[in-house]
């Protein structure tokens, strides 16, 4: 179908939509863009500081480190 793994369909107002845009037109892909806003609660600067820290790709290869928010894989740090 030629979608990306893990692709969902986002419902934005109008005015996220335009937060999104903005972020994409800095450079960002817009999957990514929107992934982030949501992620940071709707604050578009603080999405925009995300993905220019990198976006998501520090969590994925930390494997749900300090911020996975997964509470299942905590034990595994201390064993």
């Amino acid at each position: 179908n030629g979608m990306m793994g893990g692709a969902q369909v986002l419902r934005l107002s109008e005015e996220e939509m335009a937060a999104v845009d903005r972020l994409t037109e800095m450079g960002f892909d817009r999957a990514e863009a929107a992934q982030a806003y949501l992620a940071c609660d709707k604050n578009e600067a603080l999405a925009a500081n995300l993905l220019m820290d990198g976006g998501f790709n520090m969590f994925d290869e930390a494997d749900g480190g300090d911020m996975g928010g997964d509470d299942e894989g905590d034990d595994d740090m201390y064993d």
